[in-house]
């Protein structure tokens, strides 16, 4: 059973949120406003940026664990959730990467718009972002190796701006330099080289633009294509909500707690893929640790075949890795950063095998 057919067997509801990434990948679809609102650059806030969060007391709050489920005293949980309006049947925006129709296509264009928006990064928690087409993490990219891209960024924002990408390309097309504000820019690069690639601005000081939520996914897919498995992206970061320079708040795609509320749900026996990014700034590392089960890690770029086993993996600034496991036992298993105060603020979440 391909997870499509899966997903919608046990009432998922991926579906209707599929155009969230496909927009970006010259579908014509739109964002559900039912999750991110308006993306008009003109708008001060989007559903992510709080405006209708409904109230929940303090120890309501506290007490949700896995699944919007009470929690008791001894039952693990992290301290931060993501916001209580987002619902189940939204969450595939927030890790699937996505599978286009037009991948025989040599020539791939998107389309990016680069502006700031108000956005909620937890319960009760507002920050004022800068985003790609008013998502954080931005829309995840997808191509075949040797493809060309062809990348057109405008940038509503009242800042400079840029786009920038890890692999190899023409340094004409490198991103460093900025695209003044409201201005427009096509970069066109070739993919490349296989496996997981940031895209983020590079505009000065670069530890602002990248930690307010510059910053996206490419991902490269080899010729011989990897083996059949359920893909998951997830990019890692953190967040200064109190402006102390240092991060408060951790999330895997943009949302603290997400997987601890509604953990990603995968058929026992089979493969699962995560591709696994850390944009955090401020801190120079995460690792990343699954429960009860050991996983094959791709480290290396340019290559399907593992390089190392284990069930934990270190991962710097802007690096990537591809790790592969089969959860062959029906349960739940946990996964978070080895940094305790980043799996309790955020970080932790759940794989529920079934």
């Amino acid at each position: 059973m391909d997870r499509k057919s899966f997903l919608t067997t046990i009432g998922f509801g991926v579906m209707g949120f599929v155009g969230s990434i496909f927009g970006s990948m010259g579908f014509n679809s739109k964002r559900s406003n039912e999750i991110c609102g308006p993306t008009d650059p003109s708008s001060t806030s989007a559903n992510f940026g709080v405006v209708t969060t409904p109230a929940v007391s303090d120890n309501y709050q506290n007490s949700i664990g896995v699944g919007g489920s009470l929690r008791g005293t001894n039952t693990y949980g992290s301290m931060a959730h993501p916001p209580f309006f987002i619902k189940e049947e939204y969450t595939e925006r927030f890790y699937y990467p996505p599978n286009y129709s037009n991948s025989k296509n040599k020539t791939k264009e998107f389309q990016l718009n680069l502006f700031p928006l108000s956005v909620n990064i937890a319960h009760n928690v507002n920050y004022q972002a800068w985003t790609f087409d008013g998502v954080v993490p931005g829309p995840i990219l997808r191509a075949n190796l040797g493809d060309k891209l062809r990348i057109h960024v405008k940038n509503s924002s009242p800042d400079p701006h840029s786009l920038h990408f890890h692999g190899t390309h023409d340094p004409l097309e490198d991103g460093w330099e900025p695209i003044p504000a409201s201005g427009e820019r096509t970069y066109e690069i070739e993919a490349g080289p296989i496996g997981l690639h940031p895209y983020h601005c590079h505009v000065p000081p670069l530890m602002v633009h990248t930690a307010k939520g510059l910053y996206g996914a490419l991902l490269v897919d080899p010729p011989v294509k990897r083996k059949p498995a359920h893909e998951f992206v997830l990019t890692f970061s953190g967040w200064d909500t109190k402006g102390q320079g240092k991060n408060d708040f951790y999330t895997w795609n943009g949302i603290a707690g997400i997987y601890d509320r509604y953990p990603m749900k995968v058929p026992v026996g089979e493969r699962v893929r995560f591709y696994i990014q850390n944009m955090m700034e401020r801190e120079p590392v995460m690792t990343f640790h699954l429960h009860a089960q050991t996983f094959d890690i791709i480290r290396s770029l340019g290559t399907i075949v593992p390089d190392g086993h284990s069930d934990v993996v270190t991962i710097g600034q802007t690096e990537r890795v591809v790790i592969e496991f089969v959860l062959k036992k029906k349960g739940r298993y946990m996964f978070h950063p080895h940094q305790t105060h980043m799996a309790e603020n955020g970080g932790m979440g759940w794989i529920v095998a079934v």
